[in-house]
């Protein structure tokens, strides 16, 4: 899923391949693929997903699925082939308008987890298999089979608020689609998974579906949809809305005027599991001017769950998931100095955390805006004049933690979220009209640059996510063009 988990925290393991040690001599490119439809303005984020170990009529095959405005794709990882397509019938949806092109957006439940080390006393059978499901009686979110070889499902949301469910391997219709956004034309952002839940969030008030973010739950009796309505504040979540383990998702909110259950310039959790009810809010002092696009990330931190997050005049915050801002709704646990200047453009902030080895844990903040300075003794890569990500050590007590700037990277134009695995960080750097984008590989522990594309991209990207798996990284460009970066496969 977008971030690799419902908290998006960009974390990618297990890796047995790519290291720190050997980044530089083995990690390159691999191949590109055009897909997609690239007429319009395309103002979706994507972010190119991947099953591995998945058993077709091929044997098995790991396939990276992505979608444009009309079309889900699956594309063999290794070879750089389309191994299906689904075209999804929108006769119902607008020519593009002042939103642009609003892309598929797809997301999977993660896989089930297997506990080898269990045993079953002697003599006792094993429990029945479920019985088969005929297709005709099938249902978004059913289980068609067990296991690893029950037949799985990639969710799809269409521009027409519809959302669909097609069969991993084949890209057939797993189930009928059903209605989850009202109106037609939505700018849906990120999707994401909790359970049986799946949600969504929606922006800039396009095809008439007003803002907010949508709840939609899979049950035997039906498909209730929740909604909370953002009125004419617009979400800034990107990437979706990031969930804590108990069901609370964390929407951040742009300018406007507040009233019950609005707040303006906002962190505002919300429970997915009980009609997307407000539980609590955080207002910086000061706001969130400059901030077009943002994605927070939940993390456990010592039995806590904390949120990574922006907070105002260009600086980073650590909140308490359970008690957003405290009793004043304004005070944050932590706060880091100013890391660009105040009221600066920021076209597209994220987070992402993760726990190293020594056991410590580390938040990476990627701006998009110039970096000014990180604090303390960071160790900084050069000029920062378009953006950079910035990595700390949270430390101390999980009520008082305090977040420590180690090192800030080299400069980053429009940088995507950050992607962690093994000892390394993925970092694309997405470029503008003017200037390509650059994939690197940096130290995790140091921002050092162990590996760049350099001019093997000729084109920007645009609001594109990486995803990484089986040693390659992935994205999409603005012309719709599938890249894949990483250790190839011995053959």
């Amino acid at each position: 899923m977008p971030g690799n988990d419902a908290g998006q925290r960009g974390v990618q393991q297990p890796e047995l391949k790519l290291n720190s040690g050997n980044a530089a001599q083995e990690f390159k490119f691999l191949w590109k693929l055009q897909l997609g439809n690239t007429s319009g303005r395309d103002e979706s984020f994507s972010e190119p997903l991947l099953k591995q170990r998945l058993i077709n009529s091929r044997g098995f095959k790991d396939l990276v699925y992505w979608g444009d405005s009309n079309t889900l794709y699956a594309v063999d990882d290794e070879l750089g082939k389309i191994e299906w397509q689904k075209h999804f019938d929108l006769s119902n949806a607008p020519t593009p308008g002042p939103c642009g092109l609003a892309g598929v957006q797809i997301v999977m439940e993660p896989p089930p987890t297997i506990n080898f080390n269990a045993q079953r006393r002697p003599g006792t059978p094993p429990p029945p298999p479920p019985p088969p499901v005929r297709p005709g009686d099938r249902k978004l979110g059913m289980k068609a089979g067990s296991g690893f070889f029950g037949l799985q499902g990639i969710y799809a949301l269409t521009s027409d608020g519809y959302l669909h469910e097609q069969v991993l391997s084949t890209g057939d219709d797993f189930a009928p689609p059903v209605k989850f956004l009202s109106g037609n034309g939505a700018n849906a952002y990120g999707l994401n998974i909790l359970g049986n839940t799946v949600v969504a969030v929606t922006g800039q008030h396009c095809g008439g579906v007003e803002n907010g973010v949508w709840a939609l739950q899979m049950t035997e009796g039906g498909y209730p949809v929740a909604h909370y309505t953002a009125d004419q504040l617009d979400p800034l979540n990107l990437t979706g809305v990031p969930l804590a383990e108990d069901g609370t998702g964390y929407l951040v909110t742009g300018p406007g005027s507040a009233r019950q259950d609005l707040h303006p310039n906002s962190i505002v959790a919300l429970d997915i599991k009980n009609g997307l009810n407000v539980k609590d809010w955080y207002t910086p002092k000061g706001g969130y001017a400059g901030l077009q696009h943002v994605g927070p990330v939940v993390f456990p931190y010592k039995g806590k769950e904390l949120i990574a997050a922006p907070g105002a005049d260009g600086r980073v915050t650590l909140l308490d998931a359970a008690s957003l801002g405290g009793a004043d709704h304004h005070t944050a646990l932590a706060e880091s100095s100013p890391l660009s200047r105040a009221g600066a453009k920021h076209t597209w902030d994220s987070f992402a955390a993760w726990q190293g080895k020594q056991g410590d844990t580390w938040v990476i903040a990627s701006i998009s805006a110039a970096v000014t300075g990180a604090g303390g003794s960071a160790a900084a890569h050069g000029e920062t004049a378009h953006g950079a990500y910035v990595a700390f050590k949270v430390e101390g007590d999980a009520d008082a933690p305090k977040l420590t700037p180690v090192w800030v990277s080299r400069d980053l134009l429009n940088p995507a979220p950050p992607v962690i695995t093994s000892d390394v960080v993925i970092a694309l750097s997405g470029g503008d009209a003017n200037h390509h984008a650059v994939l690197y590989v940096l130290d995790a522990s140091s921002g050092k640059e162990l590996y760049s594309s350099r001019d093997e991209i000729p084109t920007y990207t645009h609001f594109s996510g990486v995803s990484f798996g089986s040693s390659h990284a992935y994205f999409t460009d603005h012309n719709h063009v599938l890249y894949a970066f990483g250790i190839g496969m011995e053959h």
